[in-house]
């Protein structure tokens, strides 16, 4: 941790989370009027327009191309530019102007252990998620989550975290949990894997002691999807995971996808009798010989 962090006073923490909470909402309105553009579209071709909803628990948002749309909201509301750059919202162009650190991006919020907002993860129009706002004072991307705070009341009540890669993902997963009783949370890692403090974190607000983790992607990415088991055994008792012929937002499009989504869930077996082979995930049973679960409680 650099000297930095601990010269933040308590002052000067609440003053860059209030940033990040007025940048969210500037983000979020962004979206909510931008009912034809390519934010809108990538949503609703993945099934995840329900977050376009002013009630939605996922309060996902954009970010405009306008270079300086979000520094001009801020200016107006009450921030420095020194706070902007502080919390890695701003940044100063190479000839003097202050610009948006971020622009042209569907945007969720990234949390810390206290659920305190400290940065942003973007999806640009290729579809890819990544952590998008700079090391600040407050954010490392390995030390925060997406979508805890949107799903505590799942989280709290049992249902078990499905670590995925995409927000999309995510959302699909907790869609399909809100239709079947509420038995899964869709947590995203946004294409940077899985660390022991995220992992931390999940556990923090989790009421469940298991977790399962969705196999679908590249053979690169399943490959690193089998590293997530010991970080997971250090705080979950039970560590499963789940073989999928797609993403969980593209199968949950298809024909009888929410059912076939959930039962895949419910299907699950120990992740560390899975290896890679050259046409996908292949489970062991000589090493997990038990049936698959009846259910995420048992």
């Amino acid at each position: 941790m650099s000297e930095s962090s601990f010269a933040l006073s308590m002052e000067d923490r609440r003053r860059l989370l209030e940033a990040n909470v007025a940048a969210a909402r500037f983000f979020r309105s962004e979206l909510l009027r931008a009912t034809s553009s390519w934010p809108v579209e990538y949503l609703k071709s993945l099934g995840a327009d329900s977050v376009l909803a002013s009630d939605s628990a996922w309060q996902v948002g954009y970010a405009p191309q306008d270079r300086r749309g979000l520094v001009e909201h801020l200016r107006v509301e009450g921030f420095g530019y020194g706070t902007l750059v502080r919390a890695g919202l701003m940044a100063w162009s190479d000839a003097g102007e202050a610009i948006d650190q971020h622009q042209d991006r569907l945007m969720l919020v990234a949390r810390d252990h206290r659920l305190s907002p400290v940065g942003f993860v973007g999806v640009g129009r290729d579809g890819q998620a990544r952590s998008v706002s700079p090391v600040t004072v407050l954010h490392r991307p390995s030390n925060v989550l997406v979508g805890v705070d949107e799903q505590l009341d799942l989280l709290g009540g049992g249902a078990v975290p499905v670590i995925v890669d995409d927000p999309v993902d995510a959302i699909a997963i907790s869609q399909v949990s809100r239709e079947v009783g509420g038995l899964w949370a869709g947590i995203p890692v946004c294409g940077a894997g899985l660390s022991t403090a995220q992992a931390r974190i999940l556990r923090r607000f989790s009421a469940s002691d298991k977790v399962i983790v969705a196999l679908s992607g590249t053979e690169a990415e399943r490959s690193q999807k089998l590293g997530y088991l010991l970080d997971l055994a250090f705080f979950f008792d039970r560590v499963r995971a789940v073989s999928l012929p797609t993403s969980p937002a593209l199968l949950a499009r298809s024909e009888s996808g929410p059912e076939r989504l959930h039962e895949r869930l419910l299907n699950s077996r120990a992740l560390m009798t899975f290896r890679v082979t050259g046409s996908g995930y292949v489970a062991s049973r000589r090493a997990d010989p038990d049936p698959p679960e009846a259910g995420p409680g048992l």
